[in-house]
């Protein structure tokens, strides 16, 4: 999934000309701390008004340019939202300016918008199990594990790798699977040698996959 599939339209942005009651307005009504200011003519950027910035002036009769950033931070439309989240965290950003292929102005993406959106990539809302389980690093192979998988009818929804940070340690993975009748599966990962750690097959299953989307978010944010 890609950062421009995230930009949220209600994330409306203003002109220069905007006063600084206008973008207060606009926080409030689209429920954010900023908004972006555009030429409605050309598409370009101007930069950003922040809350912080405007709510203690008087003089609220002031256009909103008067206060803007001029250097907001951007993100390219193109970039996945993995990555994007990756690079909010490491510049310890809230939030981003859209940009796409022309540098023109897309829209605003928060960081918890994106956050949200990789969770939903776990398909923790599709019926099914989840299962974990380990191999050590020269049986670890993902072509085998969706072949043997595949070979039993069933589809893999989302899977998640822990890559071992010490030599002889176990790669551990955890899939979603699109069924939760997974004996027959169970049964063919042991006969290949895979160690099941965990297995989920009723209303916990949703909630063991947040936990590894949670995992997932920590690793984003090193």
């Amino acid at each position: 999934m890609y950062l421009h599939e995230i930009v949220n339209p209600a994330y409306v942005p203003l002109r220069a000309t905007n006063t600084i009651a206008d973008g207060l307005d606009a926080m409030h009504e689209q429920d954010v701390d900023t908004v972006a200011l555009i030429d409605f003519t050309t598409g370009h950027l101007l930069g950003t008004a922040h809350l912080a910035d405007i709510e203690t002036e008087k003089d609220r009769s002031q256009t909103l340019f008067s206060k803007v950033r001029k250097k907001p931070f951007t993100l390219k439309a193109s970039l996945h939202i993995a990555d994007a989240i990756h690079e909010m965290a490491t510049q310890s950003k809230d939030f981003a300016v859209v940009m796409d292929a022309e540098n023109m102005f897309s829209g605003l993406v928060f960081r918890a918008d994106a956050e949200r959106a990789l969770a939903g990539l776990f398909n923790a809302d599709k019926e099914g199990a989840v299962i974990m389980i380990e191999v050590t690093p020269n049986d670890y192979s993902l072509i085998d594990l969706v072949r043997l998988t595949e070979q039993e009818s069933i589809k893999i929804l989302s899977l998640g790798v822990d890559a071992p940070e010490i030599a002889g340690q176990r790669f551990r993975i955890s899939m979603k699977v699109n069924t939760t009748d997974i004996g027959n599966l169970l049964r063919a990962l042991n006969r290949y040698g895979y160690v099941i750690t965990s297995k989920t097959e009723d209303e916990e299953t949703d909630e063991d996959l947040h936990d590894r989307a949670d995992e997932f978010m920590r690793f984003l944010n090193i």
